[in-house]
Parts: C-alpha cells; sequence; structure tokens
C-alpha cells in the first residue's frame, strides 16, 4: 500500500521508496524496511493482487513507475482504497470514537460471493426476486455474467432464460439464490464493459445515442465535482471563480438525470436543448406540488 501511495506520486528511485517506507515504519510502528529483492516481489504481489503493474525500465533513470492502467485503474484503485482504510482502522486505537463510517448500506450483498462463484463457473442460477412495484416475489431462473456497482448498489447482470433477455437484478430485492450444479453453454457475444462505459448508473438503452453534455456548476459545486466525476469522459472546458463547465460524453438515461436533479441551483444545464428541457419540466412539477394546498 505504502508503495503504491508513493509511487502515485510520481516515479521513484529505490532509495526514495526505502526512504518514504522507513517514514511509514514511523507514523504505523512496524517495521518496512525491505531489499532489492523484497521490493521486487513487492511489485510481483501487487501486479497479481491488484492488476497495478510498476516498472523501471523506462527513460533508463532506474526509477520505479506505475504503468498506464487505462480501464483496470478502477479496479486496483477500490480494492486499494478498501484496503487503505481497513490498514489505517487496525492501527488506530478506539476508532469507534474518531472514525464514522456510513450506516446506510445497501442490502443483498451476502449474495455476493455465491453469484460471483456462479459468474466464474458460468453455473446456472435460481433467483427469488421482488420488483417494488410488485406485491410479489418471482423465481427467475438466469445465466449470470456480471455485477456492477450503481449508485450505492450492486446488480446481477443475467439472461433472464424466461425470454432470453439481457437484464440487470438489484441484489438488496434478491431474497435467496441457488447455485445450480448444471452449466450454462451458450457463448453471449456481449461486450458488458463497453455497454456500461458511456453509460451512467445501471439502465442502459440499445436506441440511445451517446450526447455532449455541457453542464455548468457553481464554483464550490464545481471543486467537488472536479474530484468525484460523474463520468469517466468528464473533463473542465472553462472556470473562473463564478463557476466551472464541465463537458461529458455519455448516454442521458434516467439514473443520469435524477444525478443531475440532486445538485439543485448549483447546478445548471447548458447542452444538450432536450436534458435543459426535461430538468424544468421535472422541477416546474415539483414546484407545483408545493403550491398545492
Amino acid at each position: 500500500m505504502h508503495i503504491i501511495s508513493r509511487l502515485e506520486k510520481g516515479p521513484a528511485s529505490f532509495e526514495q521508496i526505502r526512504d518514504y517506507l522507513e517514514q511509514a515504519s514511523e507514523i504505523d510502528g512496524r517495521d518496512y524496511s525491505i531489499s532489492i529483492r523484497t521490493l521486487q516481489r513487492d511489485i510481483r504481489d501487487i501486479y497479481s493482487q491488484l492488476n497495478i503493474e510498476i516498472t523501471n525500465d523506462k527513460k533508463g533513470d532506474r526509477c520505479y513507475r506505475i504503468v498506464d492502467r487505462n480501464e483496470t485503474i478502477g479496479f486496483g484503485a477500490r480494492m486499494l482504497e478498501s484496503y487503505q482504510i481497513i490498514h489505517a482502522i487496525n492501527t488506530s486505537y478506539d476508532f469507534q470514537d474518531v472514525v464514522f463510517l456510513e450506516n446506510r448500506q445497501p442490502k443483498g450483498l451476502e449474495h455476493f460471493h455465491s453469484l460471483l462463484h456462479a459468474i466464474r463457473n458460468k453455473r446456472v442460477t435460481e433467483i427469488i426476486h421482488q420488483k417494488y412495484s410488485d406485491t410479489e416475489s418471482t423465481t427467475r431462473i438466469i445465466h449470470p455474467l456480471a455485477l456492477k456497482e450503481a449508485l450505492g448498489r450492486w446488480y446481477i447482470i443475467a439472461i433472464d432464460t424466461r425470454d432470453n433477455k439481457l437484464k440487470t437484478f438489484g441484489l438488496d430485492r434478491i431474497s435467496d439464490v441457488f447455485v445450480q450444479k448444471t452449466r450454462y453453454r451458450e457463448k453471449y457475444d456481449i461486450n458488458l464493459r463497453d455497454k456500461y462505459r458511456e453509460s451512467f448508473g445501471i439502465l442502459t438503452h440499445d436506441k440511445l445515442k451517446i450526447q455532449q453534455v455541457i453542464l455548468r456548476f457553481s464554483y464550490e459545486q464545481g471543486q467537488y465535482v472536479k474530484t468525484y466525476p460523474l463520468h469517466n469522459s468528464q473533463r473542465v472546458i472553462k472556470e473562473d471563480k463564478q463557476y466551472v463547465l464541465i463537458e461529458l460524453n455519455i448516454y442521458v438515461t434516467y439514473d443520469f438525470l435524477k444525478e443531475l436533479l440532486s445538485f439543485g441551483h448549483e447546478l445548471q444545464v447548458i447542452e444538450p436543448l432536450s436534458l435543459k428541457q426535461d430538468i424544468q419540466k421535472i422541477m416546474q412539477k415539483a414546484l407545483e406540488q408545493y403550491k398545492q394546498k
């Protein structure tokens, strides 16, 4: 964890990494002293566990650096983030009084391990699922393909054998999971990474086209959005002391619309016109409800 933290600040020689670990040793009260051989072993472990590649081959400067991880950066970063939090808590005394974890947690995570096993082994799976709009649950036989996190909730992406369509089922709406011994033999030619790359949240629509979205945030809110981007395509196109102008290339889904509404008066949609009009209609309808006696 400390090796990665140092290299995320920039390339470093072995001596610089060693000095950084000595400082970390004092803070954590542990011995992080290493040799060249130990560092090489740690680099291999970092790659195998987090898919973060570290090399010292470039430019002949003998400095170690993190290779651009592109699409794998998100997974490795989340794994590292979780480990950093656990590590910090474990090295603190009476952390309950100074570290306050979010009590609002999504339901259904107890099914995560079983579903991940079913995905990796292509197992036919039976789930008991209930839509929020229905009063009774239904039994679905699915071919699980992937798990996806969206807006603080987890979803299983699967082929529903009832109609052979690709669907998403919220883990918080699944009461039970039965992983069968039978493997499904179908090979689904679906690139889920591409399907969700330009989407926000879990909702997708095959008929939608990627749109250029320009958003104007107040200066203060813009700083939050810069440090916690709405989407991987986000870029700042203009900024001054009054506002921050941000551009996205994204599918405009209902999930994305809801996220924009959460910013209230701190956000103004500039483009496209259709999205601007949708926001106006929803806000007007909400305002009318408060006018009613």
